[in-house]
């Protein structure tokens, strides 16, 4: 199962491994302290599409679609279909920064993880 939390959540045993998917990474204490196993930026919203959206936040439709336009290149492909499988599997959380709770990366890229889900094993 996929989970999403702010970065600012507690962890709990329930989140498996927690992933930081925002563009900009985190300092090592903060990386500790909210317990992100891993920084993803590789599948990350490119920094532009991301300040654009902090800068406009009642365009999520309009980021989630340029971000899903992005991640469906084939440079993404492999660990989109790895996490969409290990989310099939197990639990793991995907960490945001955003200040809404359904509209942010995280959201997004939960979305996109879910239709692939239909193509993996």
């Amino acid at each position: 199962m996929i989970n999403i939390k702010h970065l600012m959540d507690a962890s709990d045993p329930a989140d498996g491994e927690r992933l930081w998917i925002e563009p900009v990474g985190l300092c090592k204490d903060l990386q500790e302290w909210c317990a992100a196993k891993h920084s993803l930026p590789q599948i990350a919203p490119p920094k532009k599409l991301w300040e654009w959206f902090d800068e406009h936040p009642d365009g999520y439709d309009y980021f989630r679609a340029k971000y899903h336009e992005h991640l469906s290149k084939p440079s993404c492909r492999e660990l989109l279909l790895k996490l969409a499988a290990a989310g099939t599997r197990g639990n793991f959380t995907l960490l945001h920064q955003g200040e809404q709770p359904d509209k942010n990366t995280a959201t997004a890229l939960y979305e996109y993880l879910s239709e692939l889900q239909a193509y993996v094993k």
